[in-house]
């Protein structure tokens, strides 16, 4: 969270930097940005912009697009759409081509709730955790997740989280607390990779925008790289370890 002076714009005007913008209740703060303003944090070491996108908030966001020339990077967006996403920017340049490219796309309803796209296994995009483990072909315990394909629901199911694995860090490593389990909506999307791990039996590499719901009851879009590689030394094993970082990804979703 950037600390510093805050501003809100509201139909294109902003307002002061007054003592009381940074003591509002959740509520209060809430029923703002669903009206359509926009919040402005800004201080020595960023400025962050906090806003929903299916508001009426076009005119603020105009101008603030304008006045962040002068203001000091890099820059953080909290957008909600369907759930909050949250980018990082280092420029000024990059950040205002962003705002534009959101607002060109703020009639966008999201109709699901993960989204996929495979990329190639020595991608230059991919983590330094995850090109270490395609090398390795190993995955290190700590941070895989290990998933097996149940033959009674032909769904995947979690055996076993890595307790450094970042789903561990919201979820912890409660087999019963993980999202991913039979029937759900997530691991009906996620699982088709899995599948075709097992059945062709080398390695794959996504990019993955998915939403949960957070320790803080809201719903966050989290992008993240994920490998998935087939399970070892186990004949005729049809399970696989899935080793995923937070990350930059190669696509928006809005």
């Amino acid at each position: 969270m950037i600390k510093g002076r805050r501003y809100w714009v509201e139909n294109g005007v902003m307002g002061l930097n007054l003592p009381d913008l940074h003591n509002m209740s959740v509520k209060e703060e809430r029923l703002k940005l669903e009206a359509g303003h926009v919040r402005v944090t800004t201080g020595d070491h960023g400025t962050e912009i906090k806003w929903t996108v299916l508001s009426p908030c076009i005119s603020s966001l105009f101008v603030l697009n304008e006045w962040l020339s002068t203001a000091a990077g890099p820059f953080v967006l909290r957008f909600y759409v369907s759930g909050w996403f949250e980018e990082f920017h280092e420029t000024f340049s990059e950040v205002s081509r962003r705002i534009d490219d959101i607002i060109s796309r703020g009639d966008r309803h999201l109709t699901k709730r993960t989204y996929v796209q495979e990329v190639e296994t020595n991608a230059s995009t991919l983590t330094p955790l995850l090109k270490d483990c395609l090398l390795r072909n190993v995955p290190p315990e700590e941070y895989a997740v290990e998933c097996s394909f149940e033959e009674i629901s032909q769904q995947f199911v979690v055996d076993k989280v890595g307790a450094k694995s970042p789903i561990s860090k919201f979820y912890g490593t409660y087999l019963s607390s993980f999202p991913c389990q039979p029937n759900g909506s997530y691991n009906d999307t996620v699982n088709e990779a899995y599948k075709h791990v097992i059945n062709t039996g080398k390695p794959r590499t996504d990019h993955v925008m998915a939403a949960f719901r957070l320790p803080d009851n809201q719903v966050h879009w989290v992008p993240y790289q994920r490998l998935i590689l087939p399970k070892r030394g186990v004949p005729g094993s049809h399970s696989v370890d899935v080793i995923s970082e937070i990350s930059r990804i190669s696509f928006s979703v809005i």
